[in-house]
């Protein structure tokens, strides 16, 4: 059995610190009563923790995890590429959904053992008196932080931008892909 398979890496680990850190920078250390969700200092932030929790227990009810709407919570960003992560034995491949941001708008760096992938879709300038009756194209700036498996090669990475997808190649190291070795037990 290969418990790859069952416990893949979690390749969004430090995104998920980050966005659990950003989260706590507007909290104090206080607790409401019976409970452990920390108070924010910030009333807007508080209403819309509120807000996040009411719809969460909602939805929860009928089996769903997030709001089907919105992706999430209020307090997410509205703008997040989607990624599709695939391996093979010689590499990784991953894709992120861009649409509507172009090359110019798009940086991938490596820090450290993270690979950050961070971009911006540009709002149109639309100067006409036009009165708009509903807006949902999302625009913003966006951060996606891939945390790096032990077997990625930090030096044979490559990037290509080509009709609003993002695509990298991470090349894998087979000494280190699935290394392990047996313990003697005395």
């Amino acid at each position: 059995m290969d418990l790859k398979k069952i416990s893949p890496w979690n390749w969004f680990r430090k995104e998920q610190e980050q966005a659990r850190e950003q989260q706590n920078m507007n909290a104090v250390p206080a607790t409401r009563e019976g409970g452990s969700q920390p108070v924010s200092s910030d009333p807007v932030t508080s209403l819309h923790d509120r807000m996040d929790r009411l719809f969460d227990d909602f939805y929860r009810q009928f089996g769903l995890s997030q709001w089907p709407a919105l992706g999430g919570g209020i307090t997410e960003d509205f703008f997040r590429p989607s990624v599709d992560i695939k391996e093979s034995d010689r590499h990784y491949t991953l894709h992120v959904d861009m649409p509507g941001v172009e090359k110019d708008d798009v940086k991938v760096e490596l820090e450290g053992d993270a690979l950050v992938i961070r971009g911006e879709k540009q709002q149109e300038r639309d100067d006409s008196d036009d009165n708009y009756h509903f807006v949902e194209r999302r625009y913003g700036a966006f951060q996606r932080i891939l945390d790096l498996p032990a077997d990625a090669r930090a030096d044979d990475l490559r990037a290509k931008f080509r009709n609003g997808v993002l695509t990298i190649t991470i090349g894998r190291d087979p000494e280190q892909a699935g290394s392990s070795r047996r313990i003697e037990v005395e």
